[in-house]
């Protein structure tokens, strides 16, 4: 075989296998980024994997209801939820990240599905003041989440995502493995210890405290309003016949404490006022806040780490919505706030969670 004709047939054999392989990942599609999951194949949704799936969820999974937030939300269960609330509903949470990054979830979600009845998202305290428009994570598969078919290329002839994820999708049937659910999907509480030991083994005690608290700036003021505009308010009032359901996380008093040394905690509840008085404009809005439950967060039992509490009282936070409880109203929200900042500030010391 002379040179040349051997170089004809190499890249024959290279294009053909290119082909080969693209056309396989394509076909099976494991991050759903053409169809959705094909009926004669199960689906690992892969926890850690949540940026490469949810764009793909939501543009093809059948649904009317989406969870989305952070870790925050991840615990929950979306059968739960479409128990009490008569829905059908997708979980999209991202790990660690902004109101920005969340955001452009939820208008995916109205970009493909303008008709869902309930969007339900948490709006954590430690990015409210966090004015910030791009992804708090490196390498985001960006390429997944627009419409250009030229950048495709980066997901069908990824030898990562042909070797990792779509001979998995065939390894994972061939074991006889079964598609992970919404309730499952994403979720960490069966994988991380949660209680006391497991907190304070992940936490540093301050040792310094501020004398003063830090005012809450004109700076603050301007972060939060254009986070919150920008970022939660323009999709709540783009669709009104939409339900929104937004909740602050119940922090765990470890977490205040710490605030509470470094002289930002007024600060995040001035955040947390300013953030309630432009949500609170909307009727289809419902906000809730779980903080000034503090037999909850005094209880280390409850929590992995300063922040995250575990699935029992994920379950719970879910009740409460659905029964109203914890809900801020305009005539409430100042006085609720305000027994948060007393609590935290005044009655809360290293010994209320030290051994």
């Amino acid at each position: 075989m002379n040179s040349r004709r051997f170089v004809k047939t190499v890249l024959a054999g290279t294009v053909t296998l290119l082909v080969i392989a693209g056309g396989l990942t394509a076909l099976i599609d494991p991050f759903f980024h053409f169809h959705k999951p094909l009926k004669n194949l199960e689906y690992p949704l892969n926890r850690g994997s949540e940026r490469y799936l949810n764009d793909g969820i939501i543009r093809h999974f059948d649904y009317d209801a989406a969870i989305a937030g952070t870790s925050m939300m991840q615990n929950f269960k979306t059968s739960q939820f479409d128990e009490l609330f008569g829905t059908k509903s997708i979980k999209v949470t991202l790990t660690g990240e902004n109101y920005w990054s969340i955001d452009q979830e939820v208008r995916k979600i109205f970009d493909v599905n303008p008709d869902v009845k309930y969007i339900f998202r948490c709006l954590d305290y430690n990015m409210v003041l966090k004015n910030k428009t791009d992804y708090n994570y490196d390498n985001v598969p960006t390429y997944l989440y627009d419409d250009n078919p030229f950048n495709d290329v980066q997901y069908i002839f990824n030898k990562d995502v042909l070797l990792d994820d779509t001979l998995e999708v065939i390894k994972y049937n061939l074991q006889g493995g079964k598609s992970t659910d919404m309730d499952t999907y994403s979720e960490w509480g069966s994988l991380y210890p949660s209680g006391r030991k497991a907190v304070l083994s992940n936490y540093r005690i301050p040792q310094k405290k501020a004398e003063v608290q830090k005012e809450f700036s004109e700076k603050d003021a301007q972060n939060v309003r254009k986070n919150v505009e920008e970022n939660v308010l323009d999709m709540v009032k783009a669709h009104p016949d939409t339900t929104f359901y937004f909740y602050t996380p119940p922090y765990s008093v470890v977490w205040w404490y710490a605030r509470q040394c470094s002289g930002n905690l007024l600060r995040y509840f001035e955040a947390e006022k300013l953030q309630a008085e432009m949500l609170l404009k909307y009727d289809n809005v419902k906000l809730y806040s779980f903080a000034d439950m503090f037999d909850l967060t005094q209880n280390l039992d409850n929590y992995k780490d300063d922040k995250h509490y575990n699935a029992e009282i994920s379950e719970k936070i879910i009740d409460w919505i659905y029964e109203g409880t914890g809900l801020i109203t305009k005539e409430n929200y100042e006085e609720r706030i305000n027994k948060m900042e007393d609590f935290y500030l005044n009655q809360v010391s290293e010994s209320s969670f030290s051994e």
